[in-house]
């Protein structure tokens, strides 16, 4: 009898952790964390500083048949034309765009408008080389908007992202430039108001502190260049434009090279959530 009853606790021994085991194979294991992924689209906002760094140079040519200046003249009068234009400006925007991730490398596009409110102003007062004589020679150059279409290529640790950023830039450029002597009205000679399109180039690092929201810093840098011509009518203050081949007394060319630098910081709403 003790010999059967043994016989039993030891079978009931072994049994019991075989039955656990069992259990144990039978629930499934626990699902791993979501991977973290930045492909989407995403909208949002920013704010920040701008600042333009504006160099003109001005050319003069006097008409050969009825040139407005004395040949020696020139030279003062181009140096006194040209110059810097620089000035800083808050700005805000709005931003869209795409990402799509492989692996740790991100890629994608984004558009942007923003807001700003440069209008910076150059010269004066000054004397002609040759006699000494006054006259006034001004140029400023306003801007109000920037736009830009950019790629983006980054780097992607986890939550955070990395990346290089550049393409196409454009903004208004609204120039304009004076010329008189006493006792005439300063009146513009040479006046731009167009769209000038250029290239961008920047820097920036955004952390997603939720599946959908995310925090940026981006550094900007743009570049435009253009020249804009005006002429000077025989007869100092009347106006830009000449009337006749032999009223226009001088050509102005103003060859206007910008630098636009954007540091800002963003918000974006991403449209998706974790693969």
């Amino acid at each position: 009898m003790k010999r059967a009853s043994l016989a039993v606790l030891s079978t009931l021994m072994f049994a019991a952790p075989a039955a656990q085991a069992a259990d144990m194979a039978l629930k499934a294991p626990p699902a791993p964390p979501p991977i973290f992924s930045w492909t989407g689209c995403y909208i949002g906002g920013n704010a920040g500083g701008s600042w333009q760094r504006t160099n003109n140079s001005l050319s003069v040519t006097n008409n050969p048949t009825a040139g407005y200046f004395f040949p020696g003249a020139i030279p003062g009068v181009n140096a006194s034309g040209t110059g810097s234009l620089n000035s800083d400006s808050f700005t805000v925007g709005a931003q869209i765009g795409c990402n799509y991730q492989i692996q740790n490398f991100v890629w994608g596009a984004e558009t942007d408008i923003n807001w700003l409110h440069q209008n910076p102003s150059n010269g004066g007062r000054s004397l002609y080389t040759t006699n000494g004589a006054p006259y006034f020679l001004t140029f400023s150059d306003d801007k109000n908007w920037f736009y830009t279409l950019r790629g983006r290529v980054g780097l992607a640790a986890d939550h955070a992202l990395f990346y290089l950023t550049g393409g196409l830039a454009a903004t208004n450029l609204r120039f304009q430039q004076t010329f008189s002597e006493p006792p005439f009205t300063p009146t513009p000679e040479v006046a731009s108001d167009s769209t000038r399109l250029g290239w961008t180039i920047g820097v920036g690092a955004e952390y997603a502190f939720t599946n959908n929201w995310s925090v940026k810093g981006e550094y900007l840098y743009a570049r435009f260049q253009d020249n804009v011509v005006g002429t000077l009518a025989n007869g100092s203050g009347s106006g830009p434009g000449c009337v006749a081949a032999f009223a226009c007394g001088a050509t102005f060319t103003n060859s206007v090279t910008t630098n636009l630098h954007f540091l800002r910081a963003g918000l974006n709403y991403r449209f998706g959530g974790p693969m």
